[in-house]
Parts: C-alpha cells; structure tokens; sequence
C-alpha cells in the first residue's frame, strides 16, 4: 500500500457519473465540492456534456490534460469496474468508489468486490469503498470535500473513521450545532481495499489533525490495526464506537457493510491493548473529542468544582469516583483567600459555591484562586443562568485573560439558553469545550484522565522478554487430539511456568516413592491423553493422606482405565503434591480464526463458571499490559489481600502471564491450552498450576 496523500490531499481530481441533473449523486457530489471552494483541479468525464456548473466536461480520460491524483466514480454499480480499469491504464493510481451494490447485497454484489480488488491489485491502486459517502480534508491548503454531504463540514482537529456514510452525514449536522471541527472524514464502506490501518497510518503524522475517532462495525485486519493504534496513541487519542456488540447488532452490521461478526469479549480486550479508547455511544465519543481536541489534558485526579448553584455543584461531586477522579482538598491559604472574595453564605471549600450572587467579576476573581492552587489539577466551571446583571458572554470574556495563559484542565457547564452568539465564540476562540449538565462534563473529565494514564503506560511499557532457556520447537501434532502430558509439562518448564511438584509415570515404585518423600496429602490423576474427561469418569483422586489409601486409588484407577484405554496403552498416572487452598486463578488461551492466539487471564473456580470475572488480550502481551489485564478483573480486591489470602505479587504473575503469551503465540499447532486452577496461597512466592490440559489445532 503506496501513500495516501493523493486521497486525502489531492491536487487535481476526476469525477465519473456527474450529470447536470438536479438531486443526482453526482450532481450533489460535485455542489459540495464547489461550494467549499476546492483548490485544486477538478475534471468530470461525460461525453454527453460540455460543462456542468461551469466546469469543462471531457468525453474520456484518455482526453484530460494531465493524470489527475485522484478518480471518484459515482456509476451504478454495474458500470464501476470498466471505469476503474479505465483509471488504472490512464495511470491514477488512486480511488474513492461511492457506489453501493457489492459485497453488502450478497451473490452478484459479493463477486463484483471480488473482481473489483482484483483491479485494484493489478493496476495498484489505493481505492476507499466501494458503497462509501467518500471523504473530506478542511486543511486550509487542501479544503476538499469529496463527499455528498448537503452540510458543510466545520473546520476543526478531529478526524472522523466511518464504516457508515449516512452516520457521517449525520455527524456533520449534528456537530454544526456544537463546537466540533473536524480536520478529516473518511468513510471506508466495504473497506475493499484500503482500510482504518491504512487510514490511521496518514493521521498519525497529519499535523492538522489532534484526535481520531473511529465507528467501527468490523475489525478486519486485527494486527495492523493494533500496530497503528499503538504507534499513535503516545501522539494523539484513538476513539472508538464498535458497533455489533450484540447478535441482533452484529446481524445487522452483516446486512449493512457485508461485516464479519466479532466476538464482542475478543474485541473489548483488543481495543484496550490497541491503546483505543472505547465509548460506548457516539455522543460520549464526540462530547470527549470535542474536549480533547480543545483542552490540556489533565496532569491528576483532584478536581475543583466552582459554580453559582449548590445543586449543579453536588451532582458533578457525586459523579467523580465514578470517573476515577477525586474532589480536590482545597489548601487552608486558598479556603482564606475565597472566604474574603465571597460572602458569608458561600461555600468556599471545595465544590466552591459562590450562590446565585455570583457575577463576571466573582467568576473571575475566584477561578483566578482555586487555579493557582497545587492541589488542583483541573476545574469544573458550572454556570446556572445568574439572576445578577450579568451573562454566560460577560462571564467568559472576564475570565479571558485567566484562562488563556491557564495549563489546567478547564471544562465548562454552560445550563443556560446559548442565545449569545457572541459568549459562545468566545468560549471556542478560548479552547473551551462547553456541555450542558455536570454529570456529562465530569465524565468526559475521566475519559481525558484515562487517556493521560494510558499515554504514560505506552511511554514506560517494557519491550516483550524472553525465557532465556527457551526454545520453540513445534509439538509433534496429532490433530484435533490432547497433547500428551509429558509433552505440555516440558512446555510449560520451558517458559517457565512453574507446576505443583509432580511425578509422571506408569510405574507404582516411582508414584510410591514420589508420596513418602511429600509428607502431605497428594492428588492423583490419570494422565493418558486418550481420556479427556478425567474428573467425570472418576479419574482423580483428592486429599490422598495415607499409603494404603493411596495404593487402592493407584489400584483402582488402573483397574477402570484398562476397561477404557486402548489395549495397547498403558495407564499413565500423575501424582502431585496437593497444595493448602488459597486464591484460585485461571490462565487460558485459544486460537480465534480472525484475531490469531486469544488471551484469557481471571479468578478461577466460582469466578470463571458464574460470574465470568475474566479479562481478555491477543498474544503475546508484556508484563505491563499482563497487570493491567488484572486490575480490569471485578475480584481484584481478593488479588490484594483478603483474610488469609496474602496480596498476589501483580509483577510476578505479570510476568508468569507473559511467558505464557508467548507459549501461545508462538505455538499455533496448539488451538487451546488451560491453566485451571492456578494456586496462589500463603508461603508461595509465586501462583503455581495444579491443572492443565491442551489441545492441537485440526
């Protein structure tokens, strides 16, 4: 895949399937063009035309005066693959195909894309669609706005990713009421050929452009797309809407862009690991874009509220905890300083109540305090319609000069008719993002803290380590069948992941030496790989304390296995070393078909089987995101110490996670593999395996 350059910042374009009639796409097309005043050259190929809206029209490419950067075809579908052949002998190199009826229709639709990428391959072109709205650029030196869209985009430093059209245009008219400005729209529609990877690849050195935002309905390409997101989250913040996350919605997203249906757990581990920040609505995404994208980010979790009215104050405190964020404790010298500002009915510590008395002058005087407190890291600057000589307009112009040298974090709650145009320019020209309701504005105050975190921890994540003992040799594989014991033991020994003290044999004198030298209860398994449901068929034996007990097990056991194994087969058996209880956790991984090996990491027992507390990543993953996968997990509290269950050490099982990762990842013969449970109890340095079983890929 060649540069995007010409896509997104073309210096001549071609339009195929403009007409003169009023309402056509192309008409519309080109309307939308013109009327955000295009710098560069445009030429329209219609042989049946002299001009349309004043522009020259050519019979065929063949007559154009130059190869122009980039071709937009508009044709009925059955018309589009002659004319992207035509592009591809004339030499454009670059493509946006607006015409629906491929993929998303099924049959016919289905091989048109087919024999449409095969186009784009051999000419090798970059080619957005086909069934897309197409794309715009409001960089000053480009201003192209190649799309259908009646509402003229606002320029802003948002860059949109849509895998739907109409979704764009929608946005558009929407965010014209708002403070939203967008630098860059891309609607992929099949994504055929050029995809959010390709797309994010521009961005993330677009310097017109602060943050993306992405509505996604499938993840087709899943590495690249993570190797994108994370080369760019240290830069600018990702968001995303994933839509499909139930069976209804991933049903639907089929019948819209021809979407491949993702596994909804897969895709929330995914995104984190990507560095994306996921919104569950599309208000929530551009409520936080328009705040990123205008806004410091915030340096800490302590938050001062300032308003003119107690209840607006105590909805956005009782919202904080929630976000992750704290009410800041006000410094005694700051409380002093308020308390000779206010009157005598305020409240000066922190929410700052300054009563309905408040005016442009008290708005002033007191942001001017709180900010130049050091336990403040941001404000929440509420603003209930004052019943005093003053306005939303005169408050924001005296707080000018405050805010405009200010590095804190502000964000403004304007619940008041925004009748002034005036005051809301202002608040724009100030980089202030205004919302309506405390409880919105403090939420997306969270989402801007989280993104300040997660930057740091892509900044300070640790390359991915490796066992220096390791080596990789592919299992000898057995389709569809268990890896033997002997063979997953001796993995697990290679990376490192430690086992319950065992002994693994056919022999009685070995197992029997093995539970005199344990001086404890042990456990006794039947290992043979032929028998998979061990526990069911009565094939392991707990709590063993005595050696006849342990003799009739052995006995027993060897008995039933005989009547199940092949006769050729002998009984293999596994003794371990039965260990005190403790925290029980799990450890699992299986190879998905589109997402490659599939990390699993939670609480084991009760945790898995009911609640389902478990946290999910694509393999390998480092040490760092290893921990970061355990403070996702609901029963993290039991992992930090609880009764006689001491603190799990995040760092080590990190690293055990880790390790683990790798075996996955670097073993794609294996199709699952688990750890359940893993012990983690009083004594033990570190969480140790007493159950495992894996299965080869077919």
């Amino acid at each position: 895949m060649h540069s995007l350059e010409k896509i997104l910042r073309p210096k001549s374009i071609v339009l195929i399937g403009v007409s003169r009639k009023e309402g056509s796409l192309g008409k519309k097309f080109l309307d939308a063009i013109l009327r955000m005043n295009y710098r560069g050259e445009i030429y329209i190929i219609n042989p049946k035309a002299d001009q349309i809206n004043g522009i020259p029209c050519f019979a065929s490419l063949a007559a154009l005066p130059q190869t122009p950067d980039l071709g937009v075809i508009l044709l009925p579908s059955q018309f589009v693959l002659d004319s992207l052949k035509e592009l591809g002998e004339a030499g454009v190199k670059d493509v946006i195909v607006v015409s629906a009826g491929f993929k998303e229709v099924g049959g016919e639709g289905l091989e048109r894309e087919k024999q449409l990428v095969k186009l784009a391959q051999k000419y090798d072109m970059n080619l957005v669609g086909p069934n897309c709205m197409g794309i715009f650029n409001t960089d000053p030196e480009v201003m192209f706005n190649g799309t259908f869209s009646p509402t003229l985009p606002r320029a802003g430093h948002v860059a949109y990713i849509s895998q739907s059209g109409a979704l764009g245009v929608a946005i558009l008219e929407l965010a014209a009421q708002t403070d939203l400005g967008f630098s860059v729209f891309v609607s992929t529609g099949n994504k055929a050929v050029i995809s959010e990877h390709d797309i994010l690849q521009f961005l993330k050195n677009d310097t017109n452009t602060n943050v993306i935002t992405l509505y996604l309905e499938s993840i087709d390409n899943p590495q690249p797309f993570m190797e994108a997101c994370q080369s760019i989250v240290t830069r600018k913040p990702v968001l995303a809407v994933k839509a499909g996350k139930t069976d209804s919605g991933q049903r639907a997203a089929s019948s819209h862009t021809g979407a491949l249906a993702n596994p909804e757990h897969i895709v929330n581990g995914f995104l984190k690991q990507a560095g994306v920040i996921r919104c569950e609505t599309l208000e929530e995404m551009f409520d936080l874009a328009r705040a990123l994208s205008l806004q410091h980010l915030p340096k800490g979790p302590r938050v001062a509220i300032v308003t003119n009215a107690g209840g607006p104050g105590i909805l956005a405190s009782d919202a904080l905890e929630s976000c992750g964020l704290q009410l800041a404790e006000l410094q005694p010298s700051t409380i002093e300083r308020l308390k000779d500002i206010l009157p005598p009915e305020a409240a000066c510590a922190n929410p700052v109540d300054m009563i309905a008395s408040a005016d442009h002058d008290t708005y002033h005087d007191v942001l001017e305090v709180v900010l130049k407190d050091p336990q403040v890291d941001s404000v929440v600057l509420i603003i209930v319609k004052p019943p005093v000589d003053t306005t939303p307009a005169k408050i924001v112009e005296r707080l000018e000069g405050v805010v405009s040298n200010c590095a804190k974090t502000i964000i403004p709650v304007l619940m008041a008719q925004r009748d002034e145009t005036a005051g809301l320019e202002l608040f724009s020209r100030l980089h202030m993002p205004i919302f309506s309701y405390p409880e919105t504005a403090v939420k997306v105050l969270g989402k801007m803290w989280d993104y300040q975190q997660l930057q740091q921890r892509f900044f300070k994540s640790e390359a991915t380590t490796r066992p220096a003992t390791l080596h990789t040799e592919q299992l000898q594989k057995k389709s569809g069948q268990q890896l033997p014991v002997k063979d997953l033991l001796q993995l697990l020994a290679e990376y490192k992941i430690p086992v319950a003290d065992f002994r693994l044999s056919e022999n009685w004198d070995e197992l029997e030496t093995f539970f005199k030298a344990a001086k404890g209860p042990v456990v006794l398994k039947i290992a043979n790989e032929q028998i998979i449901h061990k526990t069911e068929e009565g094939f392991v034996r707990l709590g063993l304390n005595s050696l006849p007990d342990f003799k009739t097990a052995f006995e027993q056991m060897s008995q039933k296995a005989q009547d199940v194994l092949p006769h050729h087969v002998h009984p293999l058996f596994l003794v371990q070393k039965q260990l005190n209880k403790g925290l029980e956790l799990v450890l699992g991984g299986k190879r998905d078909p589109l997402f490659g090996p599939v990390l699993m990491v939670g609480l084991g027992g009760i945790f898995v089987e009911v609640l389902k507390d478990v946290a999910f990543r694509i393999a390998p993953v480092n040490v760092y995101e290893a921990q970061e996968m355990l403070n996702e997990l609901r029963g993290q509290k039991l992992m930090k110490g609880f009764r006689n269950i001491p603190p799990l050490d995040f760092f080590k099982f990190g690293k055990l996670i880790h390790y683990f990762s790798l075996l996955l990842a670097e073993h794609p013969e294996i199709a699952e593999i688990d750890l359940n449970p893993l012990i983690w109890g009083a004594g033990m340095e570190e969480p140790v395996a007493v159950d495992f079983r894996a299965t080869f890929a077919d």
